[in-house]
């Protein structure tokens, strides 16, 4: 096996890279920062990235998020800055101004329980 061919099986069985790593010092400035800092905190190993827009006029206010290097995730749409509305999508679709209603819509798609 070549260098190229080590390096892709390595690319292919690492995490999924969907867009930018999302840290938990990033803030998209409104409370979807919220969100995410309990979302972390009720789900173990959560994975969030923010899709990287090729276009400045794009709309980038879409996350992904997933646990652990799993191939499966959900998607959580927000508005500008992080504000209402919310979509989640993942097995069902979420779509809401409340944002405790994302959370506990993140807490189901990972097959937790979040009471509202």
């Amino acid at each position: 096996m070549n260098d190229v061919s080590c390096w892709m099986m390595q690319r292919m069985s690492g995490p999924v890279i969907r867009g930018r790593v999302w840290g938990p010092a990033d803030r998209s400035g409104g409370v979807l920062d919220d969100v995410f800092v309990d979302a972390r905190r009720v789900v173990p190993g959560l994975r969030v990235e923010r899709l990287q827009a090729t276009h400045p006029g794009d709309d980038d206010n879409v996350y992904f998020l997933s646990v652990g290097s799993g191939t499966d995730c959900i998607q959580v749409d927000s508005g500008q800055c992080g504000q209402a509305p919310f979509i989640v999508e993942g097995v069902t679709r979420t779509d809401t101004s409340d944002p405790a209603e994302v959370l506990a819509a993140i807490c189901r798609e990972f097959g937790l329980h979040k009471d509202l």
